[in-house]
């Protein structure tokens, strides 16, 4: 019997933390949409230590993309993939059981081809009392649904139809920070709208030092001082200049942390907007871009 031509193709990043799948592999593995109409592509991106095919679950294939970036990592597993429906997560996210099952039911409503973003939830994965800094991402990391007000989403929880890539192209292998952005923007361009399906939600991990946010953000100011149109970039970096008031409000309205933790968020959003400001001038001085 020949075999199924999936309708879904999951298509995941990573590099070096291949300890982060454990989470990934049992959230996939658990999905209430038969496997029969998926299949996963795991794309290292240039590691130090690989798995070999043989160690992964039956149901992930791995590729390898020597071109630094995970745009172009995602890329690459566009080009294996089958599905009529690319969908985008993160290595160290966990997809919730029913995830794939309501991003296929909500493509298969769809009148038009539409670009889908699911809720992502930033949490704390273990027991205990959250440092500073999980209080910080859980309060401010990856507000979807704001993001999607704005017009794009990120890749951690984003759903396109194949139809979009054939008629826009692929991501911008160039950029190591905002792809996902701006292929949302000019898919809308394009007539592709963004829907926002918060039940198809995915837990990512709160980040807990200093070095993965500082990390994160060096990552995030690259792609916003150094890629994409002239005026684009000089918004950005007018923007850094002023202080993140905004933030602060955000912080301050935001009804899931105490009025404690919210005292800690401003103080950890201040020392970032002062780290933010040193590589926009370090970046502008033409110094090198963070991959990760």
């Amino acid at each position: 019997m020949a075999k199924t031509i999936p309708r879904i193709s999951i298509i995941i990043p990573i590099f070096q933390h291949w300890e982060l799948t454990v989470v990934l592999f049992d959230a996939l593995r658990a999905q209430t949409l038969s496997k029969e109409l998926w299949e996963c592509f795991i794309v290292d991106n240039g590691s130090d230590q690989v798995p070999d095919q043989s160690e992964l679950p039956d149901f992930v294939t791995l590729l390898e993309c020597p071109t630094p970036g995970s745009y172009a990592a995602r890329n690459k597993g566009l080009q294996h993939a089958q599905g009529e429906l690319l969908v985008f997560t993160d290595a160290d996210c966990k997809p919730q059981q029913e995830w794939l099952e309501l991003l296929w039911r909500a493509y298969q409503e769809q009148e038009q081809p539409q670009l889908i973003a699911g809720a992502v939830t930033v949490k704390r994965f273990h027991n205990g009392k959250p440092n500073p800094i999980e209080v910080y991402d859980m309060a401010m990391g990856l507000p979807q649904a704001r993001y999607v007000r704005r017009g794009y989403a990120v890749t951690a929880n984003l759903s396109i139809p194949r139809q979009v890539f054939d008629t826009i192209g692929t991501f911008d292998e160039q950029r190591f920070s905002g792809g996902d952005a701006e292929f949302c923007q000019r898919a809308a361009v394009e007539g592709f709208p963004l829907a926002y399906l918060p039940a198809a939600e995915v837990l990512h991990p709160a980040r807990d030092s200093w070095q993965e946010l500082i990390t994160k953000l060096k990552r995030q100011k690259g792609g916003q001082v150094r890629s994409g149109p002239a005026p684009r970039r000089a918004k950005f970096i007018l923007k850094t200049l002023i202080p993140p008031v905004w933030l602060f409000w955000y912080a301050l309205r935001n009804p899931k942390i105490t009025a404690r933790q919210k005292a800690t968020v401003l103080r950890v959003q201040t020392l970032l907007w002062l780290i933010e400001l040193a590589e926009t001038v370090r970046l502008l001085a033409n110094g090198k871009l963070e991959r990760r």
